[in-house]
């Protein structure tokens, strides 16, 4: 039904920006719920056609056969007060006042239907109503949210700074610069040693967990080397000339550090040992916001599509490539990719309402300190098991062998006295390596450790019967190359080739 044209006090009445005029009417008693069914109800109720719904207001074709005149009513849902407007959409060159009526009907139904509905019946419709709410993106009753990216004017354009790509050729540079940084202070342009890597932050499970928390952080901008270094670079750039328009500096620069550092210590975590650097782990974290952010319907389905495809054939493959090529620490990336997604769908929550700058730093803030607070907590019980006492103490393990094997190296030039004192303190090393080995083995590791720990205390023994034969050869001054030094040697080099593939 439609109620009979009255003259009604309107509450307030200017022009907007295009000469329509635009009333307002004050909201301030109901609720976000009430307004919207109230709203979208008094169109019906008028028998409008709606055009379409959204969490914002309600556009409809006000359909007036009396006239021969039709109109587009526009109640655009605020903080407290509704926005309404009617402007004509027939061919008739005067509307005659009806677009006033429109809006004169429309408030005076509206203010009837304050009261029509008890919160049960408001909390039904509004279910109904919400499945038809159109994406931010296509509603013009909000401001525009599709993304805005840079042109590409330049050869060097990934590392230009613009107003939606900031913060990527930042960490960009900053990577570049720490690269340069240690290939000047003489670190392998192409291979550097693992050790160089440890002395300039790297994430290793020894250094790190023994109070060197900062390398969680710090192994995001080392590289083993320059290929390592282009492919994450790369990879940086073609996620972050998209996702950093989307969801804007401060969400950028927070998802790549909290990721890395998840990544981090999913890598402590999986791996028994680990000396891990690079970029990926957190690269993979802003790859998971953006799968998640397209997962919805917050950016339009033209872009959405090509998109995630496109992003997801490239987490795959890293991922199989990664589980076939040593080398890849693919727990890293898992571990960056998930905690990205999570990320991703609390960043989405603030997406989708723009406006609200409280909402959007409460979840900011609430992601870093729940991260932070979940990271110090597997930090901690990290740093406290047995694995990393075992780490620790290996390396006396290393340095006992190291003494064991030194006098090996110049026995051909030393006299018999001095031989024989160097082999019975070289057997006393291996004896005392065999001690450290068992004490090590009631610790609680992995099958891994403890069968690799055998081997060691194997390889202890092999070495005791070895220098012992040579023992006995100098004093009686035998042959040092005797069929049972040769398969003592034999058995020596198996278990050392063992050792090695582990």
């Amino acid at each position: 039904m439609s109620y009979v044209s009255q003259p009604i006090k309107l509450s307030t009445y200017n022009v907007n920006t295009m000469g329509e005029p635009v009333h307002t009417l004050s909201l301030e008693v109901l609720t976000k719920k009430q307004r919207l069914v109230i709203a979208f109800e008094t169109i019906k109720q008028l028998g409008w056609r709606i055009k379409f719904v959204s969490d914002a207001g309600v556009i409809a074709y006000t359909d007036n056969s009396s006239f021969s005149w039709n109109g587009e009513i526009t109640v655009k849902l605020e903080q407290d007060t509704a926005s309404i407007k009617c402007v004509t959409i027939s061919n008739v060159m005067l509307d005659y006042g009806q677009s006033k009526i429109a809006v004169a009907q429309y408030m005076a139904s509206f203010e009837k239907m304050r009261s029509a509905f008890t919160d049960e019946e408001i909390n039904k419709l509004y279910k109904q109503y919400e499945r038809d709410f159109v994406p931010a993106y296509e509603d013009i009753l909000k401001p525009d949210t599709r993304p805005r990216f840079n042109v590409v004017t330049s050869y060097w354009w990934f590392l230009l700074p613009g107003k939606n790509y900031f913060i990527t050729p930042f960490i960009v540079f900053l990577n570049i610069l720490v690269f340069i940084i240690m290939v000047c202070a003489g670190v392998g342009v192409f291979e550097p040693e693992t050790k160089s890597m440890i002395e300039w932050g790297a994430n290793s499970t020894v250094t790190t967990l023994d109070g060197q928390w900062w390398r969680l952080l710090t192994n995001c901008f080392l590289h083993f080397g320059l290929f390592h270094l282009v492919l994450n670079m790369y990879a940086l750039v073609y996620v972050g000339f998209f996702l950093e328009a989307i969801i804007g500096k401060a969400r950028f620069v927070t998802a790549y550090l909290l990721t890395g550092i998840v990544a981090s210590l999913v890598s402590l975590w999986w791996h028994d040992y680990t000396i891990s650097a690079g970029a990926s782990g957190a690269i993979f974290g802003l790859y998971g916001v953006f799968l998640a952010v397209l997962s919805t319907n917050y950016i339009e389905r033209s872009l959405r599509n090509g998109v995630l495809a496109s992003i997801g054939m490239f987490v795959v493959y890293n991922l199989v490539y990664g589980s076939f090529k040593g080398g890849i620490d693919n727990a890293a990336h898992i571990g960056g990719l998930l905690s990205g997604v999570v990320i991703g769908y609390l960043y989405v929550i603030t997406l989708r309402k723009p406006d609200d700058r409280k909402l959007t730093w409460l979840i900011l803030s609430s992601t870093i300190v729940i991260v932070f607070a979940c990271s110090a907590f597997a930090y901690s019980s990290m740093s406290k098991n047995d694995r990393v006492i075992y780490y620790k103490r290996i390396q006396e393990f290393y340095k006992l062998e190291e003494k064991a094997l030194a006098p090996i190296k110049k026995q051909e030039y030393q006299p018999d006295r001095q031989r024989l004192s160097d082999l019975n303190n070289s057997i006393g090393y291996w004896k005392s390596g065999v001690i450290l080995i068992k004490e090590l083995g009631r610790l609680k590791l992995s099958e891994k450790i403890h069968n690799r720990n055998e081997l060691l205390a194997q390889y202890c023994q092999l070495r005791i019967h070895s220098y012992q034969l040579m023992h006995e050869a100098v004093t009686h001054e035998t042959d040092m190359n005797s069929s049972k030094q040769q398969n003592i040697n034999q058995q020596t080099k198996q278990v050392i080739e063992k050792l090695s593939s582990r």
